[in-house]
C-alpha cells in the first residue's frame, strides 16, 4: 500500500493491492454541526471505492488517541455522516492493531502498508445494513414524551427507562431507531451511553414528521364499557381547540390492557387500542399523538384545528 499527497495536501491518494483510492477533503459545509473536539483531532476526507462511499478521518500530526477513544469517535462520526468510518492513522505496533481490531475499527496505516478494511475485502458493505424507515412505537413514544412531558436530552439509557413505562431493552432499541433515522446521536464513555437529540422543539418535530405513524393499532366499538381509558379522538381535540365535541365517546387504551374480544360492528363507545402507552398523566391524550391519530380524518375543520393546536405548542419558542 502506498500513500502520496497531491494538490498541496488537499487531496490524498492511497494504494491498496494495486487499487488506487482517492481521498477528497470533506466540504466545510458538511462539517457544520460536528462537535469541536472531532475537528480538533482530525482532518476529514471522503472516498469512493468499488461503488462504496466512506469517510476517512485523518489523525492530525501530534495528536494521540487510544483504541477506546477511537471507538467512541467511530460511533459518533458514523452517526453524524451516516457512512462507514475508516481512520487514517500513523503506524502502530501489532498489539495496538489487535486492540483496534477487537474494537471493530477500520483503518489505514500507509507508512507500513497496514490496512483493516473487512467491509471492502469481505464484500460486506456496512452502509447496506437495513435501517429504519419509520419510528417504532417505542421510538415514537420517546420522541413525543421528550417534546411534551420530560426532556430526555443527555440522559443514559437507564435514566430514560426509569422515566418511561418501557423496559431497558425496548429503550435501547428505540434509541437505535432514532439514531438510524438521523434524529438522535449517542455519546459513549466506557459502558455509559448518553443520548442526544439532534434538534430541539419545533425543528425536531418537523424533522421527525416523515417517520411518524398513527398510534392507533385497532378500533373497537361497544354499547357499554366497564374499563377505564383516557379521552381521545374528536372529543380530545375539542378539549384542546374550539371544535365542538361529538356524541360518541372515544377512549384510548394501551394494547397491554385492551379487551380481548373484538367488540361490536358499531356502538356508542369507540375504543382505540394504541401501539404505545398514552403519554402523560392527564385525562386526555397528548396533543401530538392526537394529531397523528386524526391525520386520516378528511374534515377540513378537524385538520384546521389540529394545525392551530400544534402551532400553539411552539408559540412560546
Amino acid at each position: 500500500m502506498r500513500c502520496e499527497n497531491v494538490a498541496n495536501l488537499m487531496k490524498m491518494r492511497i494504494g491498496i493491492d494495486g487499487n488506487i483510492l482517492d481521498l477528497t477533503p470533506v466540504e466545510k459545509a458538511r462539517l457544520k454541526g460536528l462537535w469541536a473536539e472531532a475537528k480538533w483531532m482530525f482532518d476529514f476526507y471522503e472516498c469512493l471505492f468499488d461503488g462504496r462511499e466512506f469517510i476517512v478521518p485523518s489523525l492530525k500530526q501530534g495528536k494521540e488517541v487510544t483504541p477506546l477513544q477511537l471507538e467512541h469517535y467511530a460511533y459518533r462520526l458514523g452517526s453524524f455522516f451516516s457512512k462507514p468510518i475508516v481512520f487514517l492513522l500513523p503506524d502502530a505496533p501489532r498489539y495496538q492493531r489487535v486492540r483496534y481490531a477487537e474494537r471493530g475499527l477500520f483503518y489505514f496505516m500507509p507508512d507500513k502498508e497496514y490496512a483493516r478494511l473487512p467491509f471492502l475485502y469481505a464484500g460486506k458493505k456496512i452502509s447496506d445494513r437495513a435501517r429504519a424507515k419509520r419510528l417504532t412505537p417505542a421510538a415514537q413514544y420517546l420522541l413525543l414524551s421528550h417534546l411534551q412531558v420530560e426532556s430526555l436530552e443527555g440522559k443514559t439509557l437507564s435514566e430514560i427507562s426509569s422515566a418511561v413505562p418501557l423496559s431497558y431493552l425496548t429503550v435501547s432499541r428505540a434509541i437505535t431507531t432514532l439514531e438510524e433515522v438521523g434524529l438522535g446521536i449517542s455519546d459513549r464513555f466506557g459502558k455509559i451511553k448518553l443520548f442526544h437529540f439532534r434538534y430541539i422543539g419545533k425543528e425536531l418535530w418537523e424533522k421527525a414528521r416523515p417517520y411518524l405513524v398513527s398510534p392507533i393499532l385497532t378500533v373497537r366499538y361497544y354499547d357499554t364499557f366497564d374499563g377505564s381509558g383516557i379521552i381521545g379522538g374528536i372529543n380530545a381535540l375539542a378539549h384542546y381547540s374550539h371544535l365542538n365535541p361529538e356524541q360518541m365517546q372515544t377512549l384510548v387504551l394501551d394494547r397491554s390492557v385492551a379487551p380481548k374480544d373484538n367488540g361490536l360492528e358499531d356502538g356508542r363507545i369507540r375504543i382505540e387500542v394504541w401501539k404505545y402507552p398514552p403519554i402523560g398523566s392527564g385525562p386526555w391524550v397528548d396533543k401530538l399523538s392526537l394529531a397523528l391519530s386524526l391525520q386520516e380524518n378528511k374534515d377540513e375543520r378537524v385538520q384546521k384545528e389540529i394545525e392551530l393546536m400544534i402551532k400553539a405548542i411552539w408559540s412560546t419558542e
